[in-house]
């Protein structure tokens, strides 16, 4: 089947973008491309499942439906936004915010995280999404004043040091990069990224700065990453257990010793965004959202598929505890429409049968007892 494909353009946030998806029933797979001003801000991609009895017309459908989502998600982002905007709740403006760097939108990122802070400005986790936003900007000094703040702010927090190491390194101001690095790992002597930034950082000063002041020799920066790596292999199970890993490892410690240093650093990039893994934001910060201000609590099919693709990813990420948690939510709300639903039916039931006791009394038990918990849940989802 030949390559078919849709065009559409989606208002939103006094802009204009311009959404292209595409696909082959041969590939199972369509594509969507999300354009603004001419530039594509973000690719997203979709496996078609297919099955028996399936045909081009059932792809079709697939993948016009993928396409309208992609449109409809986009809406939303900027309705919430402005809903959030009203409430001020500065932990959904937060969240917004790294949606929409997610998504490839860095000046509404930047915007909704400078608010964040300006309103709330002990919520060191807008400083540290601000921060990242603007290295992937290309703002690495901005990046470096930011995220410096924020490490005066929480000292302990080692997600904040390695952040400003990559700032760092980003800025080729590779000794400041390894320092902070240390900082992390001396508050996490186990974080796994860290390793990967140190490894990266060093073969980034090989190549940019050979004879950097502050650095040991060539020679001994390549020993360093070599050893380091091993120690992850042996410390880490995730690592050790699994080919995907190994097998990079040792592509790694191939290219370094053939001085292949860009190939060496896009293997280390590939492992790291195996672990980091967005899209997982993107569900987990994503419906907790929708919830509050898209009315996905509502939609039993919205909360259907979202507890779908927790359990899914619980699967895939068995460790990752905001997925347990996010799922634990998800249980609570459905317990709550189903609560509801059931105080309903003991109203029409007595509504029926004025004299049907039992109906009344459940319906008081249930409506009284309902409004602690509400609260409870309203209390968690602060």
């Amino acid at each position: 089947m030949d390559q078919i494909g849709i065009n559409s353009n989606v208002y939103a946030g006094g802009k204009i973008f311009h959404i292209q998806t595409s696909g082959s029933l041969n590939d199972l797979m369509v594509q969507s491309e999300i354009f603004e001003a001419g530039r594509v801000i973000l690719v997203q991609k979709k496996k078609y499942e297919g099955g028996k009895g399936k045909g081009p017309d059932d792809f079709n459908e697939f993948l016009k439906n993928y396409h309208n989502e992609i449109a409809w998600e986009l809406e939303l982002l900027f309705f919430m936004r402005d809903k959030i905007r009203s409430t001020s709740h500065m932990v959904s403006s937060s969240k917004i915010g790294l949606l929409f760097l997610r998504k490839g939108l860095l000046d509404e990122a930047i915007t909704e995280f400078l608010f964040t802070i300006e309103k709330s400005p002990e919520m060191v986790e807008a400083y540290n999404n601000l921060g990242l936003t603007y290295m992937q900007r290309g703002d690495y000094k901005d990046a470096i004043d930011i995220l410096k703040r924020a490490t005066d702010m929480k000292p302990n927090f080692a997600d904040l040091h390695n952040n400003l190491g990559a700032a760092y390194s980003k800025a080729k101001m590779y000794v400041e990069a390894l320092n902070e690095y240390q900082e992390a790992l001396k508050i996490n002597p186990n974080y796994v990224l860290v390793h990967l930034n140190i490894g990266e950082t060093y073969l980034q000063s090989i190549q940019n700065s050979p004879e950097a002041n502050g650095l040991p020799p060539v020679s001994d920066r390549k020993t360093e990453v070599m050893e380091l790596f091993q120690k992850s292999l042996v410390t880490n199970p995730d690592f050790a257990n699994y080919r995907f890993y190994t097998f990079r490892f040792e592509k790694i410690a191939k290219y370094i010793e053939t001085d292949a240093y860009t190939q060496a650093i896009e293997t280390i990039d590939d492992i790291r965004n195996s672990i980091l893994r967005p899209s997982l934001d993107e569900t987990i910060h994503g419906f907790y959202l929708k919830f509050l201000f898209g009315g996905a609590g509502k939609d039993e099919k919205v909360l259907m598929d979202y507890r779908g693709k927790l359990e899914k990813h619980i699967e895939e990420n068995p460790q990752y505890a905001d997925l347990h948690n996010s799922l634990g939510l998800v249980y609570l709300i459905q317990c709550r429409n189903l609560f509801l639903k059931a105080m309903t039916q003991f109203k029409k039931a007595y509504e029926i049968n004025p004299s049907y006791k039992s109906a009344y009394k459940n319906f008081r038990l249930v409506q009284n007892d309902g409004r602690e918990f509400l609260n409870l849940l309203r209390a968690i989802l602060k």
